[in-house]
């Protein structure tokens, strides 16, 4: 197998490797200790006691959630840093992250 052939096969395997992991980063974002920013457009709940469980979960301390601009807004802390999710509540997914330090 030539040299050419070798980086080909590396470079398809790598390829194909990353397409079958892609998936796993979205489609599970809640089972993985990832930053805040892998939880926009996860699926969090749609009401205030749902998305306080769901944040909780992944080991943010939920200081309050509050409805603002059609939107229900989650205070969270996590290792010493302050977070804002901002969740949709007719499709129950984080629609922008805030981290403030």
């Amino acid at each position: 197998m030539s040299s050419t052939t070798r980086i080909r096969a590396l470079i398809a395997g790598t390829a194909l490797a990353a397409a079958l992991a892609l998936p796993l980063n979205f489609a599970l974002p809640l089972n993985f200790a990832a930053a805040s920013s892998a939880l926009q457009g996860a699926s969090v709940g749609k009401t205030a006691e749902e998305i306080t469980a769901s944040l909780v979960a992944q080991g943010y301390e939920v200081r309050k959630v509050k409805p603002e601009d059609g939107m229900l807004e989650a205070y969270a802390m996590k290792d010493g840093k302050r977070y804002e999710f901002y969740v949709d509540t007719a499709t129950g997914t984080v629609a922008k992250v805030s981290e403030q330090n």
